[in-house]
């Protein structure tokens, strides 16, 4: 028990570390103990040691890139921090995961290699990495490929009604009380979608054009922003009705 405990303190801990480095950072979905980071130099044909080794943190962010490679850097105050996009790649080659780093200073693409001191913790963050960059290039996909496939969904381009509140407004979430509204404070408000030229006939979705607008809420902040704000406002709903149960029980 003590041990799950000691773990989880860790975690946390870590957590906050990485979120003092990166605001946007709201989860640990996987980690390595101790790595150290070599770069390829295309002149000397070699591998060469950086001073960068540490920890290493798959971390979950709250805005793009959602994924990012952290090493908490022990020798000195350069951490390398590696966005984690559809583009990613790598591959294994003993003792090293090596990947591409299109994203490294003057744009220049570098070949870095990241040594692991548990062969396991290499496997399982290499495992892991795979899964996220099939699910995004997947998405980009999709992405790609929606216009003719959601010109149907959307509204045409002269009628001033987003997307996602299209599709809010006919999910029909929340209650008048809860509900949320995409329509931003410097645009004219409107009572309800029917004022506009679109009929809720056109907001009818099939399954793919449903999962599609989906994914391009979820890229869309200001969808994002509204979603967070919504739930802070049900959590402090609920803590405020606990902490009224406590008192009266404690009157009682």
């Amino acid at each position: 028990m003590a041990a799950v405990i000691d773990s989880e303190t860790r975690r946390k801990a870590n957590l906050r570390s990485l979120q003092r480095l990166d605001s946007n950072i709201v989860d640990l979905a996987i980690t390595a103990t101790h790595v150290v980071l070599y770069e390829f130099s295309n002149s000397k044909r070699t591998w060469e040691k950086k001073n960068i080794e540490g920890s290493l943190f798959i971390t979950k962010r709250s805005d793009s890139p959602r994924f990012k490679l952290i090493v908490l850097n022990r020798s000195s105050n350069e951490n390398l921090e590696v966005p984690i996009t559809a583009s990613f790649q790598m591959q294994v080659k003993e003792p090293y995961m090596i990947f591409r780093d299109g994203a490294a200073s003057k744009g220049a693409e570098e070949i870095r290699g990241i040594w692991f001191h548990d062969g396991n913790e290499r496997e399982s963050i290499v495992s892991y990495l795979e899964q996220v960059v099939k699910s995004l290039v997947k998405i980009e996909k999709m992405e790609a490929s929606r216009g003719m496939e959601a010109v149907e969904v959307l509204p045409p381009p002269d009628v001033k009604v987003d997307a996602g509140a299209a599709l809010l407004a006919t999910l029909n979430l929340g209650s008048k009380n809860t509900s949320l509204s995409l329509e931003s404070s410097n645009e004219p408000k409107q009572s309800s979608l029917e004022s506009s030229p679109v009929s809720r006939q056109n907001l009818v979705l099939d399954k793919k054009s449903l999962q599609l607008s989906l994914l391009s809420l979820i890229q869309d902040e200001r969808f994002l922003d509204l979603i967070h704000a919504q739930y802070l406002k049900v959590l402090n709903a609920r803590n405020a009705r606990e902490q009224q149960a406590r008192r009266e029980n404690t009157n009682e």
